[in-house]
């Protein structure tokens, strides 16, 4: 790539999918001192001169929540099978192994459906 366009990118700013990004924090902090979605909304109004919805921040949390929950699994769910050096590889060939271990629940135990005519 030409050093001019490389240079042109570098000092081009990243662009915030949000409104409610660079506040991110503000958020979290009045949401874990109890206040609502439209408190937070008038605090936006009076203080920042932002105006949005109340419905807007909820959805902004939600998301946001979302993608914490989903890396918090995804992090807990290759750390309990990984250790140092294990390959990816090594690591679904283990799962795989232990899928296969697990014993089939008891036909006994389980309700069968019987039909009876009369």
């Amino acid at each position: 790539m030409d050093d001019a366009i490389r240079s042109a990118l570098d000092q081009m700013p990243e662009k915030s999918r949000s409104k409610l990004e660079p506040h991110a924090d503000i958020i979290r902090e009045l949401r874990r001192k109890g206040r609502t979605y439209e408190e937070i909304a008038q605090f936006f109004a009076e203080r920042l001169n932002l105006k949005v919805a109340p419905s807007t921040i909820h959805a902004f949390v939600r998301v946001r929540a979302r993608r914490r929950q989903r890396t918090r699994i995804e992090l807990s769910s290759s750390l309990e099978y990984a250790s140092p050096g294990t390959s990816e590889t090594e690591v679904v060939t283990r799962r795989i192994a232990e899928l296969k271990r697990r014993r089939p629940p008891d036909a006994e135990n389980q309700p069968r459906f019987e039909y009876d005519e009369n």
